[in-house]
């Protein structure tokens, strides 16, 4: 297959400093990264399916120096993995970094992620993280995504957030005015660093010259002089997906995105009219009052007219099993739990992918939990009945328990519920 070239100013800066800049030999130890790159976790939000990745076929579009590849592999083991870029130099890094940790199910082109069509086959997963707010038209960037999505394929992607990187865009516009845009990468790092050091601390745009990593060379051309970058609003992201020809499945951080955590207090008035909004709108007022909450306006796409998974019922918890998350799995989970046992303690699951919060599980629910977080997947059942013999139960009383529990595990996508009724 030919490989495509395309030549512009963003190729040009990630020739000379392709992107993520991070060592080759390193290993993905970001569990948030991968539960968001997880195929099981968009499947799973959205259909309500334990859809594991063995077998499957992953594209990631706009794959830089490959880092983001391989998370996406380590994230779905057993796949196959495809990446494209327009950046030579970073597609070149991409091959050493998957040739170095072994995996051989993968190949990387040079390509417009625009018009994928020569690749020649479909995907279960795409991932394009960082990229779309770098295009001229994201819209294209989002129609030759969908082209080569599978019927039940979903989209990882997302575009800065214009509210919160409004005054980076600031410093972006202040250096094209003195042309040191324009400048090799070499030459302008350090221009820039003498503006910002120079700069009052009372300016807003300096509040953001704080941490060691944005002031290295890889931090200020990723922000201060990143070429072609953008901000978006929701209603723009969802007006892209509309020209595109997708449709919105949830924010990858969906926990951030929701109102009681924007607003701590009772406002009887004003949650009777968020009530009464569209997502979308919801989504807008919690960006307007919260714009510093995030840096990308992270989300989950696919084709339209594939429906949300409505919530199990009773009847489909009973007659279903529960498993762990497979990356709770692959992280040995199970373990906290059996030495919580041996302790007679809790299992504190604070930052495990998913559970966002000071979360506690009991040491009660930990003896009829530990079997949750193995390899295969738990009748409910027998979890129920567990229950009774440790606490002297009543079905009815026994179920009440486990069911309260597995429901709040599985809105955070801690526990995920098979249905053979579904």
């Amino acid at each position: 297959m030919a490989e495509k070239v395309v030549s512009n100013p963003v190729q040009a800066q990630f020739d000379e400093f392709p992107y993520p800049n991070v060592p080759i030999e390193q290993t993905v130890t970001d569990n948030l990264a991968l539960f968001a790159n997880s195929l099981t976790t968009a499947r799973y939000l959205r259909d309500r399916k334990v859809v594991l990745p063995e077998g499957k076929v992953m594209l990631n579009a706009g794959c830089g120096s490959g880092w983001e590849t391989l998370v996406l592999a380590t994230a779905n083991p057993g796949a196959r993995y495809v990446g494209v870029d327009i950046s030579p130099e970073s597609v070149k890094l991409a091959k050493q970094r998957f040739k170095f940790h072994k995996i051989e199910n993968a190949s990387f082109h040079v390509m417009d992620i625009t018009d994928m069509t020569a690749l020649g086959e479909e995907f279960d997963f795409i991932a394009c993280n960082d990229v779309l707010y770098l295009l001229d038209d994201p819209v294209a960037g989002l129609k030759g995504m969908r082209q080569v999505l599978k019927p039940d394929g979903i989209i990882r992607t997302n575009v800065h957030s214009l509210y919160q990187r409004q005054f980076i865009f600031n410093m972006q516009d202040a250096m094209e005015l003195l042309g040191v845009m324009d400048e090799p990468a070499a030459k302008a790092v350090p221009l820039l660093r003498e503006v910002m050091e120079a700069l009052t601390d009372a300016s807003f745009v300096k509040s953001h010259w704080n941490g060691d990593a944005i002031k290295t060379t890889g931090g200020i051309l990723a922000n201060f002089l990143l070429r072609s970058d953008k901000g978006f609003t929701v209603p723009q992201v969802f007006e892209m997906l509309r020209q595109a020809g997708l449709e919105f499945i949830s924010m990858v951080n969906w926990q951030q995105w929701k109102v009681e955590r924007v607003l701590t207090k009772p406002v009887p008035y004003t949650m009777r009219q968020i009530n009464k909004l569209s997502e979308e709108q919801k989504l807008h007022f919690i960006e307007l009052v919260f714009p510093n909450m995030t840096r990308l306006i992270d989300f989950w796409c696919g084709h339209p007219g594939v429906p949300k998974a409505e919530p199990f019922t009773n009847d489909e918890w009973w007659n279903g099993t529960v498993q762990a998350h497979p990356l709770l799995v692959r992280l040995d989970a199970k373990q906290a739990f059996l030495n919580a046992i041996r302790d007679n303690g809790p299992v504190n699951i604070n930052g495990w992918p998913g559970a966002e919060g000071n979360i506690t599980i009991d040491p009660f629910s930990v003896r009829w939990l530990v079997d949750v977080f193995g390899p295969l997947p738990v009748p409910v059942q027998s979890l129920v009945h567990k229950t009774m013999e440790i606490m002297d139960w009543t079905q009815e009383e026994a179920f009440s328990q486990v069911l309260a529990n597995l429901k709040f595990l599985e809105e955070r996508l801690v526990i995920l519920l098979n249905s053979p009724l579904r």
